[in-house]
């Protein structure tokens, strides 16, 4: 089934991915008078816990009525329960209009201890590549002409290059404070392998003397581009590598006629006072969002995440206590890291 409303992470060949790391899948296509009409993919694993779900980007209904929506949640609680998964995490799609209404009624929790994305950055690549140049700031635009003086080039990579990325990336998260995800070469090399298959990935490296500083991942699927993965080694930061490499991502995907480029995601509190006209902060000028914000991009809330948890008794407990606690976060990571 095509939709507009599919995302990567409803993918098999996302699944293939995610086995790397530990999680099974299973899906479920629902049909009506042999004609396919929506479906989702839930990914899960065990736990010390027990066996923990995870539905990201769906489920996806073709149309987007409120009947169908329903019996796709309903489907969800059933294969969890079938499947003996204790807790179930729900992420709709990006563009989805499920309401809020029909997951409370099944009793699904607005709660997200996995630290889901709920804020994106979105660039549009579809009116050419004069109105894309004309979004960006003053500054991002003169730091791709440094970046070109310098001589800073592009290359895309190959299979070869897996490890390479890696690396920077890594050198990436070791400087922001967090874990890489994904966690491993290993993890990385599977998606290169399966999503490469099927066109639905390119590398691209920013090289200075012929050395590679800086490089992005990105995951092609439908009419977007998802600016997955990044790194960079803190070298020549005057010669603007990174800069260059996000302008030629955007203007790739403006030639091969995308319609949108996803950075996957973008500071809640930054989107929230540009929602309201509100000045920003000198504290959210500084933050590294604002680079990509720079570059024309326009904030967009996600569907916020919810957990459904299959024992009545631990679900009361879990809404009145555990999701009001911000710990909780930190204590149901410990498990769900990885997923997304």
């Amino acid at each position: 089934m095509k939709s507009a409303m599919g995302q990567f992470q409803q993918s098999g060949m996302w699944a293939q991915v995610k086995e790397v790391d530990g999680w099974e899948s299973l899906r479920v296509v629902a049909t009506i008078e042999h004609n396919i009409v929506g479906g989702f993919q839930i990914l899960w694993r065990k736990t010390r816990f027990g066996r923990i779900g995870y539905v990201s980007k769906g489920p996806v209904a073709v149309p987007e009525k409120q009947n169908l929506i329903e019996m796709l949640v309903i489907l969800m609680r059933e294969q969890a329960l079938r499947n003996k998964i204790l807790a179930l995490l729900v992420q709709p799609p990006d563009d989805s209009r499920m309401t809020s209404d029909i997951l409370d009624c099944h009793h699904f929790i607005r709660s997200n201890p996995l630290g889901v994305i709920e804020t994106t950055l979105l660039v549009d690549v579809s009116h050419g590549e004069e109105f894309l140049d004309k979004r960006m700031s003053r500054k991002r635009r003169k730091n791709v002409r440094l970046a070109e003086k310098y001589g800073v080039t592009i290359r895309e990579g190959t299979e070869h290059d897996i490890g390479l990325f890696f690396d920077l990336m890594c050198a990436t998260c070791q400087r922001q404070g967090v874990k890489p995800n994904p966690p491993t070469e290993k993890s990385l090399r599977k998606l290169w392998l399966t999503f490469s298959r099927h066109n639905c990935l390119r590398v691209t490296f920013a090289e200075y003397n012929q050395e590679v500083i800086a490089g992005v991942i990105n995951i092609v699927f439908g009419a977007k581009v998802n600016m997955w993965k990044k790194g960079w080694n803190f070298k020549y930061p005057d010669c603007r590598p990174n800069d260059l490499l996000f302008y030629e991502t955007l203007h790739w995907a403006c030639s091969n006629k995308f319609n949108n480029c996803d950075c996957i995601a973008f500071d809640r509190s930054i989107a929230d006072a540009m929602q309201i006209g509100q000045p920003l902060s000198d504290i959210q000028q500084k933050s590294l969002h604002i680079f990509n914000l720079q570059f024309g991009g326009i904030p967009k809330l996600l569907p916020p995440a919810r957990i459904w948890i299959a024992n009545p008794l631990l679900r009361l407990f879990y809404e009145k206590v555990f999701a009001r606690l911000a710990f909780f976060r930190d204590l149901s990571g410990s498990f769900l890291t990885g997923s997304q």
